[in-house]
C-alpha cells in the first residue's frame, strides 16, 4: 500500500489503519475470556465436578507435537550448488541447538496448546542478545485488516498490542536517543494492570428492574472462595503500545509503526532494520483453520456443549447418590418439633417415640440404576470422536484385536484424523523453524561452523534458497512408530548406512554413539577385517609354495 509523504495525513492514515485493525478485538476478547474459564474450570459459571476439556486439550495437544523428538533438516533449492550441501548437517545442528538453548520448543508447545483454546495463537520472534527469543502473542493481543482472509503473509496490514513499563519505555527512548522523548514521557497514558480477583461477580441475572426508585433485583453467580482465576495483577506503570505492521509499495518492504495512546507515534521504521528484509517477525499457531476466517475455530468451543451435558448429567448423579446416602424421610403421627425428629433419624442411634397409635418414620430412598455412569462414558466417547482420538491411539483395548500387527494397523488406520492435524501443526512448526534459521544467518555472524568438508564459515555465508522442514514428521508421536519401521526397512535394503540409521530411530546419546561408530567400531571392523585379508592371503601363498598340494 502506499504511505502519504505528508506527516499529519500519514499519523491519520496509521490510526486509521489501528483502528481497522481492532475492529473486532473487544468481541473477541470476551470470546476468549468465555473460553478460557471453560478450558481451566470446565464451565463460565461455577466449576465442572471434572473439567474434561482440560484433559481432553492436553492429551491432543501431546499427540500433535513432542518437543523432545522433534528434528529438523534444511531444505536446499534445486538451483543451489552442491558445493551448500556440505553445510546442511552442520546448519541442521546448529538450528537444533539454538531451538532447545532458547526454549523453543517449550514456547511451541505453550503456543500450540492455547492456539486449540482460543483457535489461534501467534509467535514473536526477535534476536535478544545472543540468541533467538520467541514468545507467544495471545490472539485479544493482536488484529487484522482483513479477517476474511486466512494465513498472516497475505495480510497488507495487521496490529500487535503489548505493554511495557513506563521506566522501561524511558530506558528504550533513552537508548535510541529519541529526539522527542520528554514529549512522548509526558503525553503517554500510563497505569496499572489488574483483572478481577477471585470471588467477584461473574454473572448477573437480571429478573426485574424498577426505574423510579432506581433498584434491580436478581440472582448473582459468584465464584467459590477458593477457586483460583489465574488472573495476573501488576501494579506497575504500564504504557499499552501497538505495533502496525504495513507492507509499503516504495519500500518494497514491511513498515513497522509504534504508537502509544493517546495516538502518539513514537518509531517509524523499516522491517530491515529490525528483523529480516521483507518477512514479518510472527508466526501463526492455527490447528483448526478456516477458509475464510483468520482465527480459525476454536477446540474449546466445539466442546463446550458436550462439557456442559457432562456436567448437567454429573449434577444428577450427584443429586441421586445424595439422597442415597441421606434420603428423604416421611414421619406421620409424631408430635413435637419436625427438625428435631429429623436430626434423631439422621443421628447413629437417635431413638424417637410417640403415643399416637400408627405411628411411623420412613425413609424414601431413590433406585440407583446399575448403569448411573453409562451416558457420562457416553459423551466421553463423543470428545474422543469430535477429536478423532480413538481407544487403540490412547492405549486401550479394542475388541477384535487379535495380534500386535493388528492393533498396529488399526493405529495407523485409526489416527488419520489426527495426523491430519498434524500436519498443519507441522507447517507452523517449520515456520517457526524457518524463521529461527533467517534470524540466526542475520543476526549471529560472529560464531563459525565447520562444514563436513572441513571449511568453516558463518551462516550469513550460507546460501539463503532454502526452507525448513520438519525432519521425518518427528514433530507427532503418531508417526514415530512408522518412521522406526522405515528406517529399518531401509537399513535392510542397504539403502542407508548405520550412522543414518542412527539420526533416522534418533535413540538416546545418539552423538555419543555416532561417535564410538566412526572412531572405534568401524575402524576395529575395518582392522578384523584387514587381518582376515591378510590371514586369507598368506594361506593362499603357502598353497602356492607347495604347488596347490596340501601337506
Amino acid at each position: 500500500m502506499k504511505v502519504p509523504g505528508d506527516a499529519a495525513r500519514k499519523i491519520a492514515f496509521y490510526s486509521d489503519l489501528v483502528s481497522k485493525c481492532e475492529a473486532s478485538r473487544a468481541t473477541r476478547m470476551d470470546n476468549y475470556k468465555k473460553w478460557r474459564a471453560w478450558y481451566l474450570q470446565g464451565s463460565d459459571r461455577q466449576p465442572g465436578r471434572f473439567n474434561k476439556i482440560y484433559s481432553h486439550i492436553d492429551q491432543l495437544s501431546s499427540f500433535m507435537f513432542s518437543q523432545e523428538t522433534t528434528k529438523f533438516t534444511v531444505n536446499v533449492d534445486p538451483s543451489v550448488s552442491d558445493m551448500w550441501l556440505a553445510r546442511v548437517p552442520t546448519v541442521n545442528r546448529a538450528l537444533l541447538q539454538e531451538w532447545h538453548a532458547s526454549n523453543g520448543d517449550i514456547v511451541f508447545g505453550f503456543a500450540l496448546t492455547w492456539a486449540f483454546v482460543y483457535g489461534t495463537m501467534l509467535l514473536k520472534h526477535r534476536w535478544h542478545g545472543k540468541q533467538v527469543e520467541a514468545f507467544p502473542v495471545f490472539p485479544h493481543d493482536f488484529g487484522v485488516l482483513r479477517e476474511d482472509t486466512p494465513m498472516l503473509a497475505r495480510q497488507e496490514a495487521f496490529c500487535h498490542w503489548y505493554t511495557i513499563s513506563k521506566s522501561q519505555l524511558e530506558y528504550e527512548l533513552t537508548m535510541a536517543h529519541h529526539p522527542r522523548m520528554a514529549e512522548i514521557l509526558k503525553n503517554v497514558v500510563s497505569g496499572p494492570k489488574s483483572e478481577a480477583p477471585p470471588g467477584e461477580a461473574r454473572v448477573i441475572d437480571v429478573s426485574t428492574t424498577v426505574p423510579s426508585l432506581g433498584s434491580v433485583q436478581g440472582t448473582v453467580e459468584m465464584w467459590p472462595s477458593g477457586v483460583v482465576s489465574y488472573d495476573p495483577v501488576v501494579n506497575d506503570d504500564l504504557v499499552e503500545l501497538v505495533e502496525l505492521y504495513l507492507w509499503d509499495d516504495d519500500l518494497a518492504d514491511y513498515r513497522i509503526v509504534t504508537m502509544a495512546e493517546p495516538g502518539i507515534d513514537i518509531y517509524d521504521r523499516a522491517m530491515e532494520r529490525m528483523f529480516v528484509k521483507a518477512e514479518q517477525p510472527f508466526v501463526q499457531v492455527c490447528p483448526c483453520p478456516a477458509p475464510d476466517y483468520f482465527w480459525g475455530y476454536s477446540e474449546t468451543e466445539r466442546l463446550v456443549p458436550l462439557q456442559n451435558l457432562r456436567n448437567d448429567r454429573f449434577d444428577q448423579i450427584q443429586h441421586i447418590l445424595d439422597k442415597q446416602a441421606n434420603p428423604p424421610k416421611a414421619v406421620s403421627g409424631y408430635t413435637g418439633v419436625i427438625d428435631e425428629i429429623v436430626k434423631a433419624l439422621d443421628t447413629p442411634g437417635g431413638v424417637i417415640q410417640s403415643d399416637m397409635p400408627g405411628a411411623k418414620a420412613d425413609q424414601i430412598a431413590p433406585n440407583v440404576p446399575e448403569d448411573l455412569f453409562r451416558e457420562v462414558a457416553a459423551i466421553d466417547m463423543m470428545f474422543e470422536e469430535m477429536s478423532g482420538i480413538t481407544n487403540i491411539m490412547q492405549g486401550r483395548g479394542e475388541s477384535g484385536v487379535r495380534s500386535q500387527a493388528h492393533a498396529g494397523q488399526l493405529a495407523r488406520l485409526g489416527s488419520s484424523r489426527a495426523k491430519k492435524r498434524a500436519l498443519i501443526v507441522e507447517d507452523a512448526l517449520e515456520a517457526m523453524a524457518t524463521t529461527y534459521l533467517q534470524v540466526m544467518q542475520k543476526f549471529d555472524g560472529k560464531r563459525t561452523y565447520r562444514g563436513e568438508d572441513g571449511v568453516e564459515f558463518v551462516l550469513d555465508q550460507f546460501t539463503d534458497a532454502y526452507v525448513v522442514k520438519v525432519d521425518s514428521h518427528s514433530n507427532s508421536p503418531l508417526f514415530q512408530e512408522d518412521q522406526r519401521q522405515l528406517a529399518m526397512e531401509l537399513f535392510k535394503a542397504k539403502a542407508i548406512d548405520r550412522n543414518e540409521l542412527l539420526m533416522l530411530v534418533d535413540p538416546p546419546m545418539q552423538q555419543l554413539l555416532q561417535q564410538n561408530l566412526k572412531t572405534r567400531i568401524i575402524p576395529e571392523e575395518q582392522a578384523q577385517a584387514a587381518a582376515q585379508n591378510a590371514a586369507i592371503a598368506a594361506g593362499q601363498k603357502v598353497h602356492q609354495l607347495h604347488g596347490g598340494k596340501g601337506k
